[in-house]
């Protein structure tokens, strides 16, 4: 074991503690504890307090290819209590779990490229406990989504408002069936099996909480659609209303969707697109942030529902706002002008922005992604301000 690559996996370690979804701040202390080999790669095992006089935690980094300082992303603490007995073994299964999750995530992005236009959208519920009535009367008076007597699918001339069926299966499901489309909104009476959404609520980084919060649900609604004859961008903005009336029930936690979890008003806030009749590329594309090595990362999670590579920049020098204006572009680009990027090409809204693209594993997503150069190597004019096309 080299100490220069136990001392950056302590940094690491000490780094992600201190990030926004975690901590919030560096730990009070932290130590190094041992190590382990899994799968050909090798772990460091911590233990760190948040305060002085608090308990020790368990906390995982690696793994590390030989000698290689840069780690492949098996970073993580459940805040489980740190103890001596058993403690690589319990670390090798946090390892497991955070792999089997990765694992799960790849091959949903693998079934979502082969059929683009089908969505599934989880509502977190405090209590098994819902009003489909309640549904849809907001679907009917909020959204415009209104069923029609007699129980047929309506004809291709129906005006816009008014070509649905709703029918109310049970109590624990409702079904509405729009243009071709079938949306059915289902109640489970327990929480979501495994990790999943304790990880992706994680990922949230402007909702320090999600975590905490999301572990509260105790049932949750399925949201999904088939998107039938509609484009799947059509079935995207109904998936949106949909779960947006969904958020008015009683005891609503969250919206697990895109790989994270959104604060129920922020999801609000993000289909007032949709209530404007734009489409809500921030209801349907989730677009991370963190802080890498050498500068600020972001990527995209839910182009793959649309057939497409996700997105990721790697340290670019861009400051936060000019960085998510231009993921917020490059997005709306893609799905309303049907771009798909290739590796080797060169992009740019203006004449003079040239961005290099290229394809390979992906960092922040599972499978492969999109690497967009951004901003590249002196290509912003120091006079003018960069500006992006590409919003609907």
């Amino acid at each position: 074991m080299g100490t220069e690559q136990k001392n950056a996996a302590q940094q690491e370690m000490a780094k992600w503690l201190s990030g926004s979804q975690e901590l919030g701040r560096a730990p009070a202390q932290i130590e190094y504890v041992c190590t382990f080999d899994l799968q050909g790669l090798r772990y460091y095992i911590f233990r760190y307090k948040k305060q002085i006089s608090g308990k020790w935690t368990l906390g995982v980094c690696g793994g590390y290819e030989g000698e290689k300082l840069e780690h492949c992303g098996h970073i993580f603490s459940e805040e489980e209590e740190y103890a001596e007995a058993d403690v690589s073994k319990r670390a090798a299964q946090l390892v497991k779990r955070v792999q089997k999750y990765w694992a799960e995530q790849a091959h949903v992005e693998e079934e979502n490229k082969k059929k683009p236009g089908n969505f599934t959208n989880l509502v977190l519920l405090e209590q098994a406990d819902w009003d489909p009535v309640a549904l849809k009367k907001e679907l009917k008076e909020k959204w415009k989504l209104v069923g029609q007597p007699g129980g047929q699918d309506a004809g291709k001339d129906s005006p816009a408002g008014q070509s649905s069926r709703a029918e109310a299966g049970d109590k624990n499901s409702f079904i509405l069936r729009w243009q071709g489309a079938v949306v059915t909104v289902e109640l489970v009476p327990k929480p979501v099996a495994g990790d999943e959404v304790d990880y992706s609520a994680r990922k949230n980084h402007t909702w320090r909480n999600a975590a905490h919060i999301a572990k509260r649900h105790r049932a949750y609604l399925s949201v999904t659609v088939m998107h039938g004859k509609l484009s799947a961008q059509e079935a995207g903005m109904l998936l949106v209303k949909t779960v947006a009336a969904c958020c008015s029930q009683r005891g609503v936690l969250g919206i697990y969707a895109n790989g994270t979890v959104y604060q129920t008003e922020q999801y609000r806030h993000f289909a007032g697109m949709a209530r404007a009749g734009a489409f809500p590329v921030r209801n349907l594309i989730w677009l991370g942030r963190y802080n890498g090595k050498k500068g600020l990362c972001s990527y995209t999670f839910g182009l793959s529902q649309f057939g497409y590579d996700e997105i990721e920049v790697l340290n670019s020098t861009a400051g936060e706002q000019e960085l998510d204006d231009f993921m917020f572009a490059i997005t709306n680009h893609i799905i309303y002008h049907n771009i798909v990027l290739k590796h080797g090409e060169i992009i740019g809204f203006q004449a003079w922005q040239k961005l290099p693209v290229t394809r390979s594993r992906g960092v922040a997503v599972p499978g492969e992604s999109i690497k967009i150069e951004f901003p590249a190597v002196k290509t912003t004019p120091k006079a003018t301000a960069p500006r992006y096309a590409g919003e609907i």
